[in-house]
């Protein structure tokens, strides 16, 4: 249902008490949700965390944690006044935190961590980082074994330096989103796959009847087989002696995909290198266009028979004597960087690219509508802010950002690689997740290619320092939406989506968004500073304490972003991504399309061998579909497979309390 053309006077206003509730939930997970996924054991923090689950993947755990025990609660007489608008205020004021309680990349972890620890592990090569990076080496040493207070004067500027940068891009995107909205949300109406689960479980808890009626059979089966799938998982990773029921510890990474050793029958086909055995992965995916599924299963044949040619060929050789994550990762023959397809440069960046800049090629009315209106300065029904004030929101964003860079010693050109890098990859990423339910691209090293051109492949006296600053910023900030701050992008796309089919007013979402976006951050760095001062990196499993230097090394990465010409391949990719989007948009039999193809050959997708989990559910939803039907599919499948997510999320979040509480009493 499509509530956008309604007047926000015609909306339930917000009460105080929903604003109170949310801002204490807001403090409790922004300061402590970092924190929590610090204390998970080393290896399973893609699934036990407050935050997201399934690596790439990124189901959200706390929105769809809090709507599920607010029905319950809403069920045995508590917040019976609880509301369409309720459900939806909860999950578009939680949406925004799970980036903060993650593993999966920076802002708080990995690279905020790697600054920090670089001063102490790497007392040498940390002269290359500005001050306001990280504090000195003797403000930074009690951190390695905790139990020390927090030097909050001499933490400030570090801490007030990142939170600007973070929020100054939450800024940015929020006001892109908005600009986007109408598009996105009522014309193309985008599914948002792991939106839909909470969408379904909240109006679900809405209707009439018992909570079994209410529910309905197929969402209970599903919950059930959901937590039948994960408790076992949860064991196996508490204890070593639970029985490893699905082989979880044989050749298994922990985003749930088997690595193919050398010597195994599959191994033979020098394009076989990982299997996905995620059950999860499989219930996102089903809930994917069908469409987009075929696209990316006929990649997958076509991608086989391509390794297969290229290696009777000559190339790749040797590569049948690597494992399944070395044939992707490693050396100068692997997927991502060999020769002849050099993967990460062809699709994780050629094809990615293509997809947003063909995005806008394809929709250029509704782009020109835009401009022409933000031109007038016209207020545009239902939309969350003026346009105009969205484009001066995106300038504002824009100079704050380049101040940042600009304080710590890099000139115009890095600067604008680095946005616009972020912007590409951001929006490209944003664009697959909200079709598929995928985060793609991710994981690369590509824009080390764009960086050097503006740079210099290597650095020179005269810029050694902004050299290697670039290089090292250029990692998480040319990744994906969870990296390098674009997470506000999807988060509040995903808020608009819930809005519409909730019945909430757009311009409430934009502020609870904007609120969140700019809070978070500070709170996060806060809890997240004070649990390493109170605990100790060293002492916190998953802290990622180690250095940055591997990231801006010129000797490290002077095969990035992949062995010899990259330029070729890249523009090879564009080409591809508009080719395959005009077609699959001019003709309806045409069966690929630029993002099925992404998310077979995307460098991350390869390594979480996601074409298993793809076919998997690409095969079981076109039986469904010719057996029973669309009604079957949706009144059965659907509901099954978001059941079943469900249940995984609620042992993902319970156990990772457990974990918590494990950290502090060992049971």
């Amino acid at each position: 249902m499509n509530f956008s053309g309604k007047l926000s006077s015609e909306y339930k206003p917000i009460s105080t008490n929903l604003w109170i509730i949310t801002l204490i939930i807001l403090f409790i997970f922004g300061f402590f949700g970092p924190v929590w996924t610090t204390m998970i054991p080393g290896g399973f923090t893609n699934w036990y965390t407050a935050g997201t689950v399934g690596c790439k993947l990124w189901v959200p755990v706390l929105p769809t944690v809090l709507i599920f025990f607010l029905g319950i609660l809403r069920e045995i007489g508590l917040f019976k006044s609880a509301d369409k608008t309720t459900f939806a205020f909860l999950y578009v004021a939680t949406i925004g935190l799970v980036v903060f309680m993650t593993s999966d990349g920076w802002p708080i972890q990995d690279t905020y961590t790697g600054f920090l620890a670089s001063r102490v592990v790497e007392p040498d090569i940390s002269d290359n980082w500005p001050s306001i990076f990280a504090p000195p080496a003797d403000v930074v040493r009690p951190i390695v074994s905790g139990g020390a207070p927090v030097p909050w004067g001499a933490l400030m500027p570090f801490i007030i330096f990142w939170w600007l940068m973070m929020a100054a891009y939450a800024v940015f995107y929020l006001a892109i989103a908005s600009l986007l909205r109408h598009h996105y949300i009522d014309v193309e109406k985008v599914p948002f796959p792991q939106t839909i689960v909470s969408v379904t479980l909240a109006n679900r808890f809405l209707e009439q009847g018992s909570l079994r009626r209410k529910l309905g059979v197929p969402l209970i089966v599903g919950i059930v087989l959901g937590l039948v799938y994960q408790i076992p998982l949860f064991f196996t990773a508490l204890y070593p002696w639970f029985p490893d029921i699905y082989g979880w510890r044989t050749n298994t990474c922990n985003h749930g995909t088997v690595w193919l050793t050398a010597g195994s029958a599959l191994a033979q086909l020098p394009g076989m290198a990982m299997l996905n055995k995620s059950a999860v992965h499989a219930a996102i995916f089903f809930l994917a266009p069908l469409s987009v599924l075929t696209s990316a299963v006929i990649t997958n044949i076509i991608f086989q028979i391509l390794m297969q040619v290229a290696y009777f060929s000559g190339y790749y050789s040797g590569i049948l004597g690597l494992d399944g994550c070395g044939r992707v990762w490693c050396g100068t023959i692997s997927y991502r960087v060999g020769e002849p397809f050099k993967w990460d440069a062809f699709s994780t960046a050629g094809v990615s690219t293509g997809i947003v800049l063909f995005y806008f090629i394809l929709n250029w009315r509704a782009v020109s509508s835009i401009i022409r209106q933000a031109i007038k300065g016209e207020e545009v029904k239902g939309e969350p802010i003026n346009y105009r004030t969205a484009f001066l929101m995106i300038i504002l964003a824009v100079i704050v950002i380049a101040a940042l860079w600009g304080s710590v010693g890099l000139t115009l050109a890095p600067i604008v690689v680095l946005i616009l890098s972020n912007f590409i990859c951001t929006f490209a990423s944003t664009r697959v997740y909200s079709l598929v339910g995928y985060n793609a691209p991710a994981g690369s090293w590509f824009y080390y290619g764009p960086m050097k051109l503006v740079m210099g492949s290597m650095p020179t006296e005269a810029n050694y320092k902004e050299w290697v600053l670039a290089m090292c910023m250029m990692h998480p900030t040319g990744q994906a939406f969870t990296e390098g701050w674009g997470t506000p992008l999807i988060t509040s796309l995903s808020s608009y989506k819930m809005g519409s089919m909730m019945g909430m007013d757009n311009k409430t979402i934009f502020k609870v968004s904007l609120v969140v976006g700019i809070l978070a951050p500070l709170l996060a760095q806060l809890g997240y500073i004070w649990g390493l001062y109170t605990f100790g990196a060293t002492k916190l499993p998953s802290s990622l304490w180690g250095g940055v230097w591997y990231r801006a090394d010129p000797q490290g990465i002077v095969n990035r972003p992949v062995r010899g010409e990259w330029i070729p391949h890249f523009l090879g990719g564009i080409l591809l991504a508009g080719a395959l989007g005009y077609l699959h948009a001019k003709f309806l039999w045409f069966p690929l399309d630029p993002i099925g193809f992404l998310i077979i050959t995307d460098g991350h997708a390869l390594i979480e061998g996601l074409w298993t989990t793809v076919t998997a559910a690409w095969a079981v939803k076109l039986i469904i579909l010719r057996v029973g039907g669309s009604k079957f599919y949706e009144e059965v499948g659907v509901p099954v497979a978001i059941g079943f997510i469900v249940g995984a999320v609620l042992v993902s979040f319970i156990g990772g309390l457990l974990m918590v509480i494990r950290f502090f009493v060992p049971f």
